[in-house]
């Protein structure tokens, strides 16, 4: 009776390995046969090419031109200031030079705030131009993607090789109307 024990238990043993061994093979098989179809797409180019992204290119130059303009006019005049001061530095008694120095560190300060302000309007501007375009590029991606069954898209900077008939790139432009 100790031997058929020891049997019984050695031969439940081989069973559970030859078990999990069947389960630890089994899942790359059974994956394989639902594989998920994964295309890639060049958000990039279509993004690029779109009508509405070039109005909306146009549209944040047109703001920012004037913002440059006067940047560049703070910026001169600034400098000229800087000039000025470092010629009549030497002959300046030394309260005026502390009073022109603040001078020219308010001219600084304010030339940096309006700098800041206007990047920071001039992103916030450009975000609320370009959201819609990217939210419809993402939306034909999505609606290409499902009718021709693929599960996963990526962008087509992050792959190494895709076969052709997996980039989705021309289907998307075709039906956002992009030659």
């Amino acid at each position: 009776m100790n031997y058929s024990g020891r049997f019984i238990t050695v031969s439940s043993r081989i069973v559970t390995a030859i078990a999990l061994g069947v389960l630890l093979v089994s899942p790359p098989v059974f994956s394989a046969q639902g594989a998920e179809r994964v295309g890639i797409v060049d958000s990039g180019k279509i993004l690029r090419l779109m009508p509405e992204t070039r109005q909306a290119e146009t549209t944040l130059q047109a703001t920012a031109t004037p913002v440059r303009k006067e940047l560049d006019r703070m910026n001169q005049d600034l400098k000229n200031s800087i000039a000025s001061y470092e010629q009549q530095k030497g002959t300046l008694a030394k309260a005026i030079r502390a009073q022109k120095e603040k001078e020219l560190s308010v001219k600084a300060q304010s030339f940096q705030k309006y700098q800041q302000v206007n990047s920071d309007a001039l992103e916030k501007k450009k975000q609320a131009l370009f959201l819609p375009i990217r939210q419809k590029i993402l939306n034909t991606i999505m609606s290409v993607a499902q009718k021709n069954g693929f599960s996963v898209v990526l962008e087509k900077g992050a792959s190494l090789f895709v076969t052709p008939d997996h980039d989705l790139t021309f289907q998307v432009m075709t039906q956002l109307h992009i030659k």
